[in-house]
């Protein structure tokens, strides 16, 4: 009797045992030699980039599916690298994104900002080079990378055009020449129609100053009319001048949308001298990286203003600083013109010949593409 319940036993655990192994989940062995990888078919192109035409298709990239020797599901992964580097970069390559299609779409914008990515020049024919990598499974297993396909590019400045205004006129440092490296008001990173500036001025008697928005251009040009702001565009003649009562520091303030300006004397007396220590501009976009400060230039009319003109800066961030060292230092998360403040987070930057200025007074910086 205790035999057959010992068997009986036996059988049971071998039953649940074959069971238990039925129901995990099968293993398959991926062969190599009856695997293949995707296959673009899509030629190498020429691209034009149009920047009107920003929203349109621009390219797809069309491949053939992998094959492996098991019938499940693909995921390919798109990815992009600077042309003739083969992929072999220090910098991982872009990965553009993960699809179960055989296809993938850019428009303009896209492939613009994708080419800057990758470090091609505004305005500089360049390469992308793209790739397909298959794979199979949760984990990205057995990956098969395809063959290349090039794409030639001349991508256009990243940088959205916008109204910028310049001063002008005998109350400041260019007099009325309209191109004589004119001061830059500072555009309001959250609002383009609002700007300030605050600088010294020259005041008194017929001593008076307008708004440029381009250099060496008289047109369209800003001022007054009837005690308002004023565009010689909308009036169609030139529009009156700003004045100051007396020489001295003050703050503009002006809206070209509302049409409303404000002028409002500030106290510059407790300010910091910069002109022993200097200021520069440093970060990995900057042509002496995070290592070397580019210095700016201090104006001869006002002390606390900076610049520099003619920067070629690159995909990346910067700061501003005092001295060549990081005691005083300033910064903004806004690119292309802002409030900085003291060390405060690196300023990002697209690439694009710029002049730059800065004010030590109240941490304002704008970059004016050239």
């Amino acid at each position: 009797m205790k035999k057959i319940s010992i068997l009986l036993f036996a059988c049971i655990a071998a039953l649940c045992f074959n069971a238990c192994v039925e129901d995990e989940e099968p293993t398959f062995v991926i062969q190599n030699e009856q695997t293949e990888g995707p296959l673009i078919v899509t030629a190498n192109s020429t691209v034009s980039l149009v920047k009107d035409l920003a929203d349109q298709r621009a390219f797809t990239l069309v491949w053939e599916d992998a094959g492996y020797n098991i019938n499940t599901p693909i995921t390919y992964t798109i990815e992009a690298g600077l042309g003739g580097t083969n992929f072999e970069t220090t910098l991982d390559p872009a990965v553009i994104a993960t699809t179960t299609d055989r296809f993938y779409n850019w428009t303009i914008a896209e492939l613009n900002n994708l080419a800057i990515g990758l470090g091609i020049e505004p305005d500089k024919e360049g390469a992308i080079d793209l790739r397909v990598i298959s794979s199979i499974g949760t984990n990205g297993g057995s990956a098969i990378t395809s063959n290349v396909t090039s794409l030639t590019v001349t991508p256009y400045a990243t940088v959205l055009p916008q109204k910028d205004l310049f001063l002008v006129g005998s109350a400041t440092a260019a007099g009325w020449d309209n191109n004589n490296n004119n001061p830059a008001l500072v555009r309001d990173p959250n609002n383009q129609n609002v700007f300030k500036f605050t600088g010294k001025f020259l005041g008194g008697g017929d001593i008076a100053f307008k708004f440029l928005e381009v250099l060496g251009q008289w047109q369209p040009q800003w001022g007054l009319s009837g005690g308002s702001l004023a565009s010689s565009e909308t009036l169609g003649s030139d529009p009156d001048t700003f004045s100051v009562a007396a020489e001295g520091y003050y703050t503009l303030d002006v809206n070209i949308q509302d049409l409303t300006y404000t002028v409002n004397a500030f106290d510059a007396s407790g300010a910091t001298d910069y002109t022993a220590q200097g200021i520069g501009i440093i970060g990995d976009s900057t042509p002496g990286g995070w290592d070397n400060d580019t210095d700016l230039t201090q104006s001869a009319f006002d002390p606390h203003l900076w610049y520099i003109n003619g920067i070629v800066l690159t995909n990346g961030e910067a700061k501003f600083r005092a001295n060549n060292a990081w005691d005083v230092n300033w910064g903004a998360d806004t690119a292309i013109t802002g409030y900085a403040t003291a060390g405060g987070p690196n300023i990002p930057v697209a690439a694009g010949t710029y002049n730059v200025w800065f004010n030590d007074l109240d941490g304002s910086y704008v970059f004016i593409i050239q």
